[in-house]
């Protein structure tokens, strides 16, 4: 049974947002689905908790997040889609890469090498919002703390942990984000940033049973007065069908289906699903095409 969340709040007289992620069942799904390697399972497991967090702010039920990373390395990068119900869905470029070196198994950072990170934001009749930076370290939390500082200047603290074993299984996963507003009084925020120096690995306080919102009211909001305002389930959860590739094969027009007679079997980024379109449905497919182009021609 899933029970991972997403929750938002404030601290101090509402001087700072707070947004949290409990995500180990969803980073566990994405890892089993695509069959991760250790380094791919711990970039997937962070981009997850920090595209769901992300994904609070969207206001159109049809909006999307998409948190992608672009690297030169050999994990290539990732992409991770959060809808605003909480749904979502990503792939690693290189899923089951391995190094003999064990310790470069646990360092998707290095993994990656040099790239950007990209925030895009979608929604409905509207031109998407794109925000890009260089990657600092490659181990998200950074990157995203630095995208903040230099695209929006907020400072902001990102923790993203996830706990797998040798295998690859998650043991926990999850975060938070912290954001200081214009009119946050520094000497709490001072405060906050001792509280964090001293604040254990969040994956290790989880996996010892901890919540994130036990590990922020024991540790980083210790002597601060915080509340949690709002939450809501945060899943693994494709939105690919049958019919999404029907129309994503009409749009490779009568002469790209042509050759495709004997049948296709596409199989979808996000999930591994694989969708059979045999002769009879390409034959279809084009005479989608050909009755379309009929009417153009009859309308004229």
């Amino acid at each position: 049974m899933n029970r991972d969340y997403i929750f938002r709040g404030t601290a101090h007289n509402d001087n700072f947002r707070i947004f949290g992620v409990s995500s180990t069942d969803t980073a566990q799904k994405a890892r089993d689905l695509h069959d991760l390697s250790p380094v791919a399972t711990l970039l997937m497991g962070r981009m997850i908790s920090a595209a769901a967090m992300l994904s609070w702010d969207l206001k159109n039920p049809a909006a999307e997040l998409t948190l992608r990373v672009d690297g030169s390395g050999k994990l290539g990068g990732a992409v991770v889609i959060c809808c605003a119900d909480g749904a979502v869905r990503g792939y690693v470029k290189e899923p089951q890469l391995w190094f003999e070196d064990k310790d470069a198994n646990l360092l998707p950072g290095k993994a990656l090498g040099k790239g950007t990170l990209s925030i895009i934001r979608s929604e409905p009749e509207t031109a998407p919002y794109m925000g890009t930076c260089e990657l600092v370290s490659g181990e998200i939390a950074e990157d995203l703390a630095y995208f903040y500082l230099q695209s929006e200047q907020i400072p902001t603290v990102v923790n993203l942990g996830i706990l797998v074993d040798q295998t690859a299984k998650v043991r926990a996963s999850g975060g938070f984000i912290i954001q200081q507003l214009p009119f946050a009084d520094a000497a709490t925020a001072a405060e906050i940033s001792a509280n964090l120096l001293a604040t254990p690995n969040v994956s290790d306080l989880m996996d010892m049973g901890l919540s994130i919102e036990e590990i922020l009211a024991r540790f980083v909001f210790k002597g601060i007065t915080w509340q949690k305002n709002e939450e809501h389930s945060l899943t693994y959860r494709c939105n690919c069908s049958f019919e999404r590739f029907s129309n994503a094969l009409l749009l490779l027009g009568k002469a790209e289906l042509s050759t495709m007679t004997k049948g296709i079997k596409p199989i979808c980024h996000y999930c591994n699903t694989e969708y059979k379109f045999g002769s009879d449905e390409i034959k279809s497919l084009i005479e989608q095409l050909t009755n379309t182009d009929k009417g153009k021609v009859n309308n004229k």
